[in-house]
């Protein structure tokens, strides 16, 4: 498995386990590098987990042409790079699986996250286009579409509230499983839709959110 990003991992992979290779994914030359690596290495490329993704907390009226461009760059330009020179690979290996990271905010926008909304949203539907126009080369492409989930993104947010432990304690109490999600359970999803068990899914947005979205947000509250 090779794992690519702009910087070095926090702490080194456990022997065994993915090898590094920096890469902007925003980046043809540096997408057709990682695949060329990836052919060079394994010989094949099987699995295409789009992960890569920034956040930008603003209305689009606070919103810079730079900020909009790097965002869409890295989380829609990105996903679109990876998967085209991954699919030339997986059709010579006889099919594959890609699995694009979209989100709860491709489906309903939470307040200043507009451009974000609209990366995901637009990995929604590529994700969708790519099952489509791929399915008959044995590629299939799904997305999972995390909510809160406890990551770097996720850690800011609380940080900068007076009160970081009060508000993510009231996050979890929103979600029906009690909870905030783990990295692990976005992982789990994403091994079974790389592998032959998932056979028959593509096209496909999990939503992987604890049941946020699944609760009317009028409960509770007072007429």
């Amino acid at each position: 498995m090779i794992a690519a990003g702009r910087r070095e991992p926090d702490q080194p992979f456990a022997e065994g386990g993915p090898v590094f290779h920096r890469a902007d994914v925003a980046s043809d030359a540096d997408v057709r590098a990682l695949i060329d690596v990836t052919i060079e290495r394994y010989e094949r490329l099987d699995v295409l987990v789009n992960n890569a993704g920034i956040e930008i907390e603003k209305t689009i009226e606070e919103t810079s042409e730079e900020e909009w461009d790097r965002i869409v760059g890295i989380n829609l330009k990105g996903v679109f790079l990876c998967a085209k020179h991954a699919l030339g690979p997986m059709r010579n290996g006889g099919g594959g699986s890609i699995v694009n990271i979209g989100s709860i905010e491709g489906f309903a926008a939470n307040p200043g996250l507009a451009a974000y909304c609209a990366t995901k949203g637009g990995v929604h539907a590529l994700t969708r286009a790519i099952a489509v126009d791929h399915g008959r080369d044995g590629i299939r492409c799904n997305a999972i579409c995390p909510g809160w989930i406890r990551t770097d993104i996720t850690a800011a947010y609380f940080e900068q509230m007076p009160d970081p432990a009060a508000v993510e304690r009231e996050m979890a109490a929103l979600h029906p499983a009690g909870r905030i999600g783990e990295p692990a359970d976005i992982a789990s999803l994403a091994v079974w839709l790389a592998s032959d068990e998932s056979a028959f899914a593509t096209g496909q947005l999990y939503l992987m959110d604890g049941g946020l979205t699944a609760r009317n947000p009028s409960v509770g509250f007072s007429a």
